[in-house]
């Protein structure tokens, strides 16, 4: 497997300061606030995710230097190594962890903690375990995408708009036939006649939706995805139908509905930020939010300050989450220079595109100048405040990329999240645990079947030992992907 050498030289130049909780919990990297370290916090363990997912799902043997070829053991044991708690922002320093299976059996300090006899030991001193991270907004186009998702750490995502090659793709991944990471898929895109994208599915009326919708179920999709155009009453059925179907409704909020309509529903999730702009304009703006995708953007330029912090209530308040996804504009709107610079990244030429992405042959983005395109840039300003005051009302938000950079844009969204004001322990929370917690309590397809951390691919449990288990203590956690290095046998 091709490695990201390049970015793994910023990740490792900008590694976690030793002492990053000792003195501020919410100030976890040392020297600037790079959230890239976040990636992995420490290269030198996790750099071969793929192989561990490879190695605990049974996807494929892995290579003779990473796992000992005497060793038959199920037991995997992690000795000696410093365990990222995301959820308290701290490093849990000498500790082992034994994975029996794919699920974390025990957790406790190195000097104390019993090795299983025949385990697998990986030598984890100097480094840092952490858990998998999980893109809350991707599209799947190829094999290939699944194996830069993996290359990343990126060990969950949820992919916005599926057909039946996505089903295949999370059953060969499930069964451990397809070194990816763990998958859970929409249907088909819903929305009003005529249709945006040939492969959306048409829904004008009540009796439509019911019936799309019992066929998204039948066919085993994990959530229901809606876009721009649909009437209230048919957005109300598709609404009503997958409540009843045990699937989750996520995506844009359609214009007619707005996003009074989506709160009230409970939408899992709003994509983009969708539905906000029309609220945070004033009536005499200079550009309104019609269905012009170039008018909506640039638009966040000429929003009302005032009218965050009442919206970011009324979010909280309905339990609502947000996925941002603040790289879609950076990489598919930047001026073209940026644009270029883009395409012309190192990580480019391990993607498996055809081609570089064409925005002439976009018809979304038809109609931009390139003024437009630094006008979006602006207008992001915006929509980082409206990340911050939502965080701060406590409504919940996730990590996703909607990048043509299937896998490498994980890293510059993170960048963005925390350029827009969240501490790197925020957003590295968000990256992991919140999204875990969030498929979980929402019914997203495996999700609600699994215990404690469902689809989270968790190499670390949510809480440290005490000083009254010594021993440490016996969770069960998932652990789908983890790590890879030289391994002996306990004796």
């Amino acid at each position: 497997m091709r490695t990201r050498n390049d970015l793994k030289e910023r990740h490792r130049r900008a590694a976690l300061s030793a002492d990053f909780a000792a003195s501020d919990p919410h100030a976890m990297m040392c020297g600037r606030l790079n959230p890239e370290p976040m990636l992995t916090l420490s290269l030198r363990l996790i750099s071969a995710l793929a192989v561990l997912t490879a190695v605990l799902a049974g996807a494929q043997r892995p290579p003779n230097d990473a796992i000992s070829p005497a060793s038959t053991s199920t037991t995997l044991v992690v000795r000696d190594v410093t365990v990222v708690d995301v959820e308290h922002a701290r490093l849990l320093r000498k500790q082992t962890v034994v994975i029996e299976g794919s699920r974390i059996t025990a957790l406790g300090p190195t000097e104390s903690l019993r090795v299983p006899t025949g385990a697998s030991i990986v030598e984890g001193a100097g480094r840092f375990l952490a858990p998998g991270f999980v893109d809350m907004h991707v599209r799947l186009y190829t094999e290939g995408d699944l194996v830069t998702y993996v290359t990343n750490e990126v060990t969950t995502v949820r992919n916005m708009a599926g057909d039946s090659t996505h089903l295949d793709f999370r059953a060969r991944a499930a069964a451990g036939r397809l070194v990816a990471p763990r998958i859970i898929t929409a249907g088909p895109v819903v929305e009003a006649s005529p249709l945006r994208h040939p492969d959306n599915h048409a829904v004008d009326d009540a009796g439509a939706a019911r019936r799309e919708i019992e066929q998204q179920r039948a066919a085993g999709y994990d959530f229901v995805k809606v876009y721009n155009w649909m009437a209230p009453a048919v957005y109300e059925a598709v609404v009503t139908a997958a409540r009843q179907a045990g699937l989750p409704v996520a995506g844009h909020v359609p214009f007619e509905v707005g996003l009074a309509g989506a709160l009230a529903a409970r939408q899992s999730s709003i994509e983009h930020l969708r539905g906000y702009l029309v609220e945070l304009l004033p009536p005499l703006a200079a550009v309104q939010p019609t269905a012009s995708f170039r008018d909506r953007s640039v638009a966040w330029n000429n929003i009302d300050p005032a009218r965050f912090g009442p919206l970011a209530a009324r979010t909280a308040a309905a339990g609502v989450w947000n996925c941002p996804t603040l790289v879609f504009s950076v990489h598919e709107m930047s001026p073209a220079a940026a644009h270029a610079r883009l395409l012309s990244r190192a990580e480019v030429r391990h993607l498996s595109l055809r081609g570089l992405p064409d925005r002439s042959t976009e018809r979304y983005l038809a109609g931009f100048t390139d003024a437009d395109y630094a006008a979006t840039q602006r207008g992001l300003a915006a929509q980082s405040r409206l990340v911050r005051e939502l965080d701060a009302a406590g409504a919940g938000l996730l990590v996703g990329t909607d990048s043509w950079l299937a896998g490498f844009a994980f890293a510059d969204e993170l960048e963005l999240l925390v350029g827009a004001g969240l501490s790197p322990a925020r957003v590295l929370r968000m990256a992991t645990l919140d999204a875990a917690r969030f498929l979980a309590n929402r019914n997203y397809g495996e999700a609600s079947r699994s215990a404690v951390t469902p689809i989270w691919s968790s190499s670390m449990p949510t809480r440290s030992p005490t000083s009254q288990t010594p021993d440490g203590y016996t969770p069960s956690y998932s652990t789908d992907g983890c790590f890879a290095a030289q391994t002996s046998t306990a004796s």
